[in-house]
């Protein structure tokens, strides 16, 4: 008998949620059997309640849904809710993961079913390169390629057997200090302090369990600043072949970059009086590429907020929007370029 479950860690962007339950209700929620949400926020409890209501009223039966008021690490919150799933089978999925191509999660599934392989995941770097270096020698691992290379796997579009995964005791961020052994590898670090981001250190510890050749490797089509030139060459999310996208980044908004007219985050407004540090910090958008950077971003704030119905939470909703558009004016970004990517995105779907 089928078992699939969809892990998705939630921070609290009430239009956000609503758009990505819209593709989920059209796409792939029918191939999978629960989506356990844990929405762990300290946004206020008007849109905490509106949250609840798009998560429950249709999908009741579908979705485990448990708050937390207090904002906790992404790794930690993929533990609790693990704690949580009955089913065999469980996929990772993050709120800026996008799916737009029916059958794509119902036929990893089903080779993960099959006992063909034991992980299906992306490649992903995002660690120190002494960490890489150490990784690619002990197991023999190839980083060429397009795309993001390493021994790590995105914790989004990631799929694996719920016991498996349980033998992991910690899925969070980590860092490694000149002399510390970094126990998966079996090495010790020797130059600088080594980062890895969530789920780096998870990822590394499943290497120790699962050899190379039961790992299946799955294209994240991860967002790029270079977007539009990827749609006018036809590559990327734009070759034909991409079943969801990765937009990345989106938890930035609601948790610290969105904020209201007295600089404070849209997840702390009622919380910190006192307000918070200024919205501008000069040294974000010093270059071309890094304005592209917030454009990417900010087409998917304005396509959340643009098509949330007209009585979602409206006092919010004008909050939300104002602080997009402060975005948009305090770093001198281009409107033009932002509706243009909000046009190539919806040819495939969003």
């Amino acid at each position: 008998m089928r078992s699939r479950a969809a892990i998705l860690p939630y921070p609290g962007d009430p239009f956000l949620i609503r758009y990505w339950l819209d593709l989920f209700d059209r796409v792939w929620g029918s191939e999978i059997d629960t989506l356990y949400i844990y929405l762990n926020s300290t946004i206020e409890p008007e849109v905490v309640k509106y949250i609840k209501s798009v998560c429950l009223a249709k999908h009741s039966a579908k979705i485990n849904f448990t708050y937390n008021d207090v904002q906790i690490e992404h790794g930690e919150a993929i533990k609790r809710t693990l704690a949580k799933v009955t089913e065999d089978y469980v996929m990772l999925v993050e709120d800026d993961g996008f799916i737009f191509k029916p059958g794509t999660v119902n036929a990893i599934f089903k080779k993960l079913e099959s006992g063909d392989c034991d992980i299906i995941g992306s490649k992903r770097g995002s660690c120190g390169t002494e960490i890489l270096r150490a990784a690619k020698a002990k197991w023999h691992l190839n980083y060429e390629g397009l795309g993001d290379q390493g021994p790590n796997f995105w914790p989004n579009f990631f799929f694996i057997k719920t016991d498996l995964l349980r033998q992991i005791p910690y899925y969070g961020a980590t860092s490694w200090v000149v002399g510390q052994l970094v126990e998966p590898l079996d090495y010790v670090i020797k130059d600088i302090i080594n980062a890895g981001d969530t789920f780096v250190e998870a990822s590394l510890r499943l290497r120790t369990i699962v050899p190379e050749n039961r790992i299946v490797y799955i294209p994240q089509y991860h967002g790029s600043p270079n977007d539009i030139d990827d749609y006018q060459k036809r590559q990327g999310l734009w070759d034909s072949k991409a079943p969801w996208c990765h937009i990345g980044s989106l938890s930035s908004g609601v948790g610290g970059i969105l904020m209201d007219d007295s600089n404070r985050s849209l997840t702390r407004r009622l919380i910190d009086p006192d307000g918070g540090p200024t919205l501008i910090n000069k040294s974000w958008c010093q270059t071309e590429n890094e304005r592209f950077e917030f454009e990417r971003r900010v087409q998917q704030w304005l396509t959340f907020v643009e098509t949330a119905p007209d009585d979602a939470i409206p006092e919010f909703k004008e909050l939300y929007k104002k602080a997009v558009y402060r975005i948009i004016d305090q770093y001198k970004l281009k409107i033009k370029r932002i509706r243009q990517r909000q046009r190539i995105y919806k040819e495939i779907g969003l």
